[in-house]
């Protein structure tokens, strides 16, 4: 390792403090080429504002180190998606934190358009997990990305961790159309 990183995994998750990559996916050092951010947000292509350092990071994590795998990782009770849940007002005299949330604008349409599917604690922990399917699906904007996903060279895989039973779960998501994306 001393000489170069060969990751089989981009793992983007939560800035959370209580989330640790490596234990809740029994991974070694050089495993994961990890990028953490509030909610575990990946800013679609060409939003507004720009996010060049998720974008960056997807870049180098498909170009240069050719993972395998994309794995997006929510969790329950996230800080973030309490506050898109609460139109923004729990970001309230944080404009930073306000202007990040609107990469979530496309989560909490989502979450408003679909219902329960009575495996959810409620209307947070079932945006947590509507989250982690749009991070998925925003992925996909991403040519690259979307480029290896459909020669089968790249794996997107879903996960939510719920901290209060320390497990995780594997999140199933539909396939992804390309009119879906735009």
């Amino acid at each position: 390792m001393a000489r170069g990183q060969e990751p089989s995994h981009l793992f983007i998750t939560c800035a959370d403090s209580r989330i640790v990559p490596n234990l809740i996916t029994a991974s070694g050092p050089g495993d994961l080429f990890t990028v953490r951010n509030l909610g575990n947000l990946v800013p679609r292509l060409g939003s507004v504002p720009a996010d060049d350092s998720v974008a960056a990071t997807i870049e180098y994590a498909t170009s240069a180190l050719n993972v395998r795998t994309i794995t997006v990782c929510g969790h329950s009770g996230c800080g973030a998606m309490a506050a898109l849940l609460s139109g923004g007002e729990k970001a309230a005299g944080l404009p930073a934190f306000g202007r990040w949330l609107r990469h979530g604008n496309h989560t909490l349409a989502r979450f408003i358009a679909g219902e329960s599917a009575g495996e959810d604690d409620g209307p947070l922990d079932r945006l947590c997990r509507v989250n982690v399917i749009q991070q998925l699906e925003n992925l996909r904007t991403y040519p690259q990305v979307d480029r290896l996903f459909r020669a089968g060279h790249l794996e997107l895989v879903g996960m939510y961790f719920d901290i209060g039973t320390a497990r995780v779960h594997l999140l199933e998501h539909p396939p992804i159309e390309p009119s879906a994306l735009s």
